[in-house]
């Protein structure tokens, strides 16, 4: 009993040490530059280019989806590629050319340009929430659920922070110098990976999960396994052939399309009940606050009581945060509504990668995460479709949708409950 409580203890502290701590604020930077460009940046994006160049702003927001589905197809590839060739390279390779386009996108007073260097730029920042994952489950095999719960605070800090930042930028420097200096500063990032990034922590002499010599080999000698491992070493076909991965990537896909058809649509329906745009987005800006923190708190949890058990709470949660979302009717509700849905923001990005690595280990990592993330984002982007539709049924009522959403989050997490856990060595 007292082994595994230390065992418990050490899978939820945070003692990375310095190499690991490095690692993890990059991921970090990995996520925010992720979520910055391909999700957070179009709540702005759209309306200042239509603001510098005449474009209609709808329009263009309306191409954001058949780039989100080139993202989605640049992530399947750069997963494949993370299988056989240096992550440090992979990061540097697609920060340079992310930065570069961004720079170039803001330059593109035509419209046909403006869709492909949008193409262009979701295509390879798609790499940014690959390799993040990649690098915490390479490093911290065991203590992959803290160490993603750290990174991933990349992604509600950009909620938090990116549009605010960004738009103060273009007001202070102007349109195209904005999006120059933003270019630049991820093209920076690239060229510092290249001596940054360390794809193992035995190339700086350390071992997984910042541990001590004699208790790595310890560890590996019970585990039955060599701390380094062939990336390979189980094919592709091996992966579509077994029912875990695809009930993680239906699980999770129907957690996370909850997710973004709540989130996409907050500031719409706390309009629908009296309040003004810039209270609901303040409302939004304090559950992206409120994230930060949930980020750790979902890797916390993770650690300390398994990532299928974590799952199923985090599915809990958006079922109550839905619940009140329909009856929203007054501040007290609204307040309790952000706590919840910031918790939910922070959590499935962290789930997923740990979830893939619980059940098929360092060696089969890279081969399930390409196949099961690229399938759970297909299953997210659905959330648009089912909302629009919803709400033309209903005649704009969010009591339908969010109803519709409710029995997916409950059939997300019958199905996540249906995962066999890896067998013990």
């Amino acid at each position: 009993m007292n082994q595994n409580k230390k065992l418990s203890q050490s899978l939820t502290d945070s003692r990375f040490g310095s190499w690991g701590w490095s690692m993890i604020i990059y991921a970090m930077l990995m996520y925010f530059f992720f979520a910055a460009l391909s999700t957070d940046g179009q709540n702005l994006f759209p309306g200042a280019f239509a603001g510098a160049y005449g474009f209609d702003p709808n329009a263009l927001l309306a191409y954001a989806t058949p780039a989100s589905i080139v993202g989605i197809v640049g992530g399947f590839l750069f997963a494949r590629l993370l299988i056989k060739h240096s992550t440090r390279m992979i990061s540097v390779i697609s920060l340079i050319i992310t930065g570069v386009a961004f720079c170039l996108w803001g330059m593109c007073a035509n419209i046909v340009l403006y869709v492909l260097l949008l193409m262009v730029v979701c295509f390879f920042a798609s790499s940014f929430s690959f390799v993040a994952p990649t690098l915490m489950t390479d490093w911290f095999p065991r203590k992959k659920g803290i160490a993603l719960g750290w990174a991933t605070i990349g992604a509600p800090l950009s909620s938090a922070f990116f549009v605010s930042g960004f738009s103060v930028l273009l007001a202070k420097a102007g349109f195209k110098a904005a999006f120059i200096i933003f270019g630049i500063a991820v093209i920076i990032i690239g060229i510092i990976s290249l001596f940054w990034v360390k794809d193992t922590p035995e190339t700086v002499g350390h071992y997984p999960d910042n541990m001590a010599p004699a208790a790595a080999d310890k560890f590996a000698q019970d585990a039955g396994q060599a701390l380094p491992e062939d990336e390979s070493s189980i094919s592709l076909g091996t992966i579509l052939k077994t029912p875990n991965t695809w009930l993680i990537s239906i699980g999770y896909g129907l957690l996370w399309m909850v997710t973004v058809g709540v989130v996409s649509q907050f500031i719409p329906r706390m309009m629908s009940v009296g309040y003004t745009q810039p209270e609901a987005l303040t409302f939004l800006t304090i559950s992206s606050i409120i994230a930060i923190p949930g980020s750790y708190f979902w890797g916390w949890l993770d650690g300390k009581i398994g990532t299928k058990p974590a799952s199923v709470i985090y599915s809990i949660s958006y079922i109550v945060a839905l619940l009140i979302l329909i009856f929203a009717s007054n501040p007290v509700l609204i307040w309790i509504g952000c706590i919840f849905i910031g918790l939910g923001l922070g959590g499935i990005l962290n789930l997923i990668p740990s979830m893939v690595m619980s059940i098929f280990g360092k060696s089969g990592f890279k081969q399930a995460n390409s196949i099961v993330t690229t399938i759970a984002s297909l299953i997210r982007v659905l959330a648009f479709a089912i909302m629009a539709t919803c709400l033309a049924i209903s005649g704009g009522s969010y009591t339908l949708p969010y109803t519709v959403f409710i029995i997916m989050d409950i059939l997300g997490a019958v199905v996540l409950m249906l995962i066999r856990n890896k067998k013990k060595q």
